[in-house]
């Protein structure tokens, strides 16, 4: 599967930053975009520091959740769970509760190793940074890519 980052210009003349994953025939992976991508699309610089440094002590085995009975982390109804109990050691699960399909009450929250969502948050960082430096303007049809 293919990440993709790129600014998109609306008929409107708007300019809007876009994070969607594709699979081999070029079509958006649904579960991977509307859980783990926007969740990472979404968050403040801040929030991505705080959420990497969450993932990396969860890595490492000394992540200590406040209460298991709640997500970890959460942006805009995109809710995260950090290893078990809810998840498998080395994993995340991430729900968007305004999609039913991933949602944790109605559908199946999605599942990400440590490796794949630390590489999603890297890959956003590295468009973010083309941002600021060519603008949305100067990004207009180029394509990011990496792998997920």
């Amino acid at each position: 599967m293919k990440l993709v980052a790129e600014v998109f210009k609306l008929p409107s003349g708007s300019l809007i930053p876009q994070f969607y994953c594709v699979d081999e025939n070029g079509d958006v992976v649904r579960g991977v975009t509307d859980t783990l991508l926007n969740l990472v699309a979404e968050s403040l610089p801040n929030q991505i520091e705080r959420l990497t440094a969450i993932l990396v002590s969860a890595q490492k085995g000394t992540y200590e959740r406040s209460d298991p009975n709640l997500a970890d982390w959460s942006v805009n109804d995109k809710f995260v769970w950090v290893g078990p109990p809810r998840a498998e050691m080395g994993f995340a699960l991430i729900s968007n509760e305004n999609i039913p399909d991933f949602s944790s009450d109605d559908g199946e929250p999605q599942k990400f190793s440590i490796e794949q969502f630390l590489s999603a948050i890297a890959h956003w960082n590295e468009f973010r940074e083309m941002l600021s430096e060519r603008g949305m303007g100067g990004l207009v049809g180029d394509r990011f890519e990496g792998v997920i």
